[in-house]
């Protein structure tokens, strides 16, 4: 998944090679994958203290997704559901540190088409320094 940014299939594929590798398909749970995208991640990376849970002193990272979608429709296990079903798509609402990254399913501060460019841009130089 080099280079993929979409953290649910991160998780996702990180839960079925735990319980692939252990031959038993409860080996790691929900719960514990999300865990290893949210507060495991930010501790290594070293911003432990700083962010990763909802936890007061903590920079308030918050994303809502929309259960209302297909993917989503049978809501039981909420672990569950973001590790197994939810995709980008279904994340309404980015928060970090305050500030509004995304609202309504669109991003606010970002511009996708600016991003694509300079991605390019710094491809581009990569290989010509290469």
């Amino acid at each position: 998944m080099t280079g993929n940014a979409d953290m649910f299939a991160i998780m996702k594929l990180t839960q079925g090679l735990v319980n692939a590798d252990a031959a038993d398909e409860f080996a790691m749970t929900a719960r514990q994958a999300l865990a290893l995208g949210t507060i495991e991640g930010a501790r290594s990376l070293g911003l432990g203290a700083v962010t990763g849970s909802l936890t007061p002193g903590k920079q308030a990272d918050l994303i809502l997704v929309d259960t209302g979608a297909p993917n989503l429709g049978v809501f039981t296990d909420p672990a569950q559901m973001l590790v197994a079903a939810a995709q980008p798509a279904n994340v309404h609402t980015v928060l970090c540190g305050g500030r509004f990254l995304k609202r309504d399913g669109a991003l606010v501060t970002l511009d996708p088409v600016e991003i694509a460019a300079a991605a390019r841009a710094a491809l581009a130089g990569v290989r010509a320094r290469a």
